[in-house]
């Protein structure tokens, strides 16, 4: 579940500035658009309204909930009509149903569970098993109070201990800006697409990666100011597309003091040995893929060249649009020992190779023609494209995501 209650936001659309891989998202929602005339004051708002948080008496504790040994986690919920709440496990793969419970007349509900043996991600969820909901994090003998407001936005606090005080935390630094990343995007779909210039498009798209800098910046400093907890490992493993290999490092080093046993440590150190050699110095890991004409080319055999692995498809608009700029390039550095190897996510060939065709792509090609299940996609975690990887002479990452002026600029630097 990559970015956590993620919006598809006509805003991309606008900029058309990537494609995604969408199914890298549990939860996405297609929002509705907005005018041209209001723009200027968009453009100078600032997004930053708080939700406000609920002021739901929290449930009480008796005495023998106090001493029992299970897990219990008591609710109030009010707002939407809540008749049944689900309790789930969250894992990287998908959530794995652990209970349900039906809510009372006066909006209240618990689970009583002995399922937890060391600190649990969790999710609950309402009315159906699917998100949105709420992260939580369970483990032996947790007690935890929950009041809720279910308004279209979901927000919460809790009771019961530190590390749920984290992820409550947490929880409120993306949903905000996920909020007024919402009320942005309503705001500028009122513009007529036909009247779009490109001084607009930059000036809407420098506020887009303002507020999604301001995301990051908040959930660096949560994670490299908090002890190491599930709430972490989830920060740093759903809250990004793309996996941010530092802030996983810190992430990992602070649960090696406070949880050194947890699977949550564990993988992180797994997914962090799978990560280094995709960052800048790691040797690129070999792609052997066929081309057009059905030979295996390996990436490996281009050593000696500057190369630059350019992901694409003959179906996305971005990539098509970046082709031109690509074809320039090819033409100005190929013969001072550049080369690129092209690797598509499409999966029909009829299509790849016509695309390959109308937009003039000289340079080597290769595909498995498995769309977003391509395993050079995998191997380089790519979910949204075009995305590039530049390499040196000995097949070591330089930089990724390099396109345009900048890319022009280094490879004049490294060719010169």
């Amino acid at each position: 579940m990559k970015n956590s209650f993620a919006l598809v936001f006509t805003l991309l659309n606008i900029l058309a500035v990537s494609c995604a891989n969408k199914s890298a998202d549990h939860n996405s929602e297609n929002l509705t658009t907005p005018a041209q005339s209001k723009i200027h004051a968009v453009l100078h708002k600032k997004f930053n309204t708080q939700l406000a948080l609920p002021s739901i008496a929290m449930p009480q504790w008796t005495a023998g909930e106090k001493a029992s040994p299970k897990t219990i986690v008591k609710g109030a919920i009010e707002g939407t009509p809540t008749k049944t709440v689900y309790l789930q496990e969250l894992t990287k793969e998908k959530f794995v149903l652990l209970d349900s419970t039906i809510v009372d007349e006066k909006g209240n509900f618990s689970f009583n569970i002995s399922t937890f043996t060391e600190p649990t991600l969790c999710f609950l969820t309402f009315n159906s098993a699917n998100p949105p909901g709420i992260p939580i994090i369970l483990s032996h003998n947790t007690k935890l109070s929950l009041a809720i407001k279910n308004s279209g936005w979901i927000t919460y606090t809790s009771e019961g201990d530190k590390q749920n005080k984290m992820m409550n935390d947490l929880y409120t630094i993306y949903l905000n800006h996920d909020k007024n990343l919402q009320d942005f995007n309503r705001e500028i779909s009122e513009i007529d697409p036909s009247t779009v210039t490109d001084s607009l498009r930059e000036a809407v798209g420098n506020r887009f990666q303002s507020m999604q800098k301001s995301r990051t910046d908040g959930i660096i400093k949560f994670v490299s100011s908090s002890e190491g907890s599930p709430a972490s490992y989830y920060a740093v493993v759903f809250l990004f597309q793309e996996p941010n290999f530092s802030l996983m490092q810190v992430a990992y080093d602070k649960l090696k003091v406070s949880l050194p046993n947890s699977k949550y440590t564990n993988d992180l150190k797994t997914t962090i040995e799978s990560i280094a050699p995709l960052e800048t110095g790691g040797l690129a890991p070999d792609i052997s893929l066929r081309n057009m004409e059905g030979t295996e080319i390996k990436l490996s055999s281009l050593r000696g060249k500057i190369v630059l692995i350019d992901f694409w498809a003959s179906w996305c608009g971005p990539c098509r649009k970046e082709n031109p700029h690509v074809v320039q390039l090819y033409s100005k550095y190929k013969t001072k020992g550049f080369e690129i190897y092209g690797v598509s996510l499409d999966d029909n060939a009829d299509k790849w190779k016509a695309a390959v065709l109308k937009d003039g792509l000289t340079w080597t090609h290769v595909s498995d023609l498995r769309g977003w299940q391509s395993a050079a996609a995998k191997k380089y975690q790519v979910n949204s494209i075009p995305f590039t990887v530049l390499l040196d002479k000995n097949g070591r990452i330089i930089a990724k995501g390099m396109r345009g002026e900048e890319l022009d600029a280094k490879l004049a630097e490294l060719l010169k």
